[in-house]
Parts: structure tokens; C-alpha cells; sequence
């Protein structure tokens, strides 16, 4: 028995904006300043995860090598398995 059809997702309604005043050049300034400052913070905050993820993958390729499994070679055949063949029959993912 095929599963009933759902009726369609409505987006939530927006809340109203509130009017935008105008900025005196000097907070304009600052609000600028505030912006790059927060970009800033998220690059630092994207950077430092990145650096504990790979922290992370290398413990655990140390970990694999004490079991004999060298992780390096077994994803960089990953990697030449997906250059050679792109139409693959035997990818798990295209049999969907």
C-alpha cells in the first residue's frame, strides 16, 4: 500500500522588520567594524574545528596503524577508485 500523499509544507509566516534607521556616519562605522568582527570570530572558531578534526583523524589512523591497517593507502584507494570509473555498475550509491 503506497504511503499517503502529504499535503504540501507551508513556510512559516515572517515576522514583521522593523523600520530601518538611519545610522549617524559614526555608527555606521562601528557597525561596520562589528560586522568584520564577527566574520572574523566564525573563520577562528571554523579554523580551530578544523584543526581538531584533523587532530582527531590522525589519532585514529595512529590507532589503525597499531592494528596493521595503514588508513592513509586504504583512502587513497578510495580516491583512484573514484578517478578511474565514474559509471561504475558496482557503486552501492547508484543503485538506488
Amino acid at each position: 500500500m503506497p504511503a499517503p500523499k502529504l499535503p504540501p509544507r507551508k513556510a512559516p509566516p515572517l515576522a514583521p522588520k522593523a523600520p530601518v534607521l538611519p545610522l549617524s556616519p559614526k555608527l555606521a562605522g562601528l557597525q561596520a567594524m562589528i560586522n568584520e568582527l564577527a566574520k572574523s570570530e566564525r573563520t577562528t572558531q571554523l579554523v580551530d574545528y578544523l584543526y581538531d578534526l584533523r587532530r582527531e583523524m590522525l589519532w585514529v589512523a595512529d590507532r589503525l596503524a597499531e592494528l596493521d591497517f595503514d588508513a592513509f593507502e586504504f583512502l587513497s584507494g578510495l580516491d583512484d577508485a573514484d578517478d578511474d570509473d565514474s559509471d561504475d555498475d558496482d557503486c552501492p550509491e547508484e543503485e538506488w
